[in-house]
């Protein structure tokens, strides 16, 4: 040891190698990094399935105003899926913001669920992760994953929204959606006004017009409406103030 510690060096790496051994017994766990909104490292999903939970990621965000990340994993460094899902919590910066964390843990066949809401979205939503993690337990005890996270955004939708109030919708849907019906209704009543003036009555051909004036108090004309297959008539009077 004397020998060890006679080199100048030496008591410098001994006491780097002791510090670095500190920092791996006191730090055993490592955390994953994430991959966006949906990391699935427990490759739960295929590609149409990511998509799909990518888009419903996507909609919350725009509907709710939500932030919805998920994990799903095989590994869990502590132990305890609370630990591990509240260490991911602040690790992914989620801790503060309008957030719902959703951490999908496999342990051998069964999986665990955890829902954690972020400061702003326990604030404004108080009972919304509970009710959430509550809705898509029986799901994940039947490892049904995938359908556990489609279901929590219907969940999420429920509990996020007023008792008796509709679900928010995204801005300009109803507008567009009411301008749509009347653009609709509009076009019937064209579509009728042009039938009873310019449609035969008799066999449906177009009927043609025909005008002819007349010579009274009033400058006027008839607009004679005729077809040319049946010879069905009719007759439509327009007048005016004479000169004009």
């Amino acid at each position: 040891m004397r020998d060890l510690l006679a080199h100048p060096l030496r008591p410098l790496t001994i006491a780097i190698l002791f510090f670095a051994l500190s920092g791996i017994v006191a730090h055993p766990a490592y955390l994953p990094l994430p991959r966006g909104r949906l990391s699935d490292y427990g490759n739960v999903l295929d590609r149409h399935g990511r998509e799909q939970i990518s888009a419903l990621i996507e909609e919350a965000e725009g509907r709710l105003g939500i932030e919805v990340t998920i994990l799903a994993s095989w590994e869990d460094p502590f132990g305890d899926i609370d630990r591990y899902s509240h260490a991911l919590l602040d690790a992914w910066n989620l801790a503060r913001g309008r957030t719902l964390f959703v951490v999908f843990l496999r342990e051998r066949r069964d999986w665990q669920v955890r829902v954690l809401s972020g400061a702003r979205t326990a604030t404004t939503h108080p009972g919304l992760a509970r009710a959430v993690e509550d809705g898509i337990s029986e799901l994940v005890a039947h490892r049904r994953i995938e359908e556990a996270m489609v279901e929590l955004f219907d969940l999420l939708v429920r509990h996020s929204t007023p008792q008796g109030a509709p679900p928010p919708s995204a801005p300009g849907t109803g507008a567009g959606r009411v301008l749509t019906i009347l653009l609709f209704v509009a076009t019937l009543v064209l579509i009728a006004l042009f039938i009873d003036q310019r449609i035969c009555p008799r066999c449906g051909r177009i009927l043609r017009p025909r005008e002819r004036r007349m010579f009274t108090s009033y400058q006027g004309r008839n607009v004679i409406y005729y077809c040319r297959r049946c010879g069905y008539s009719r007759a439509k009077k327009k007048r005016g103030f004479w000169g004009s």
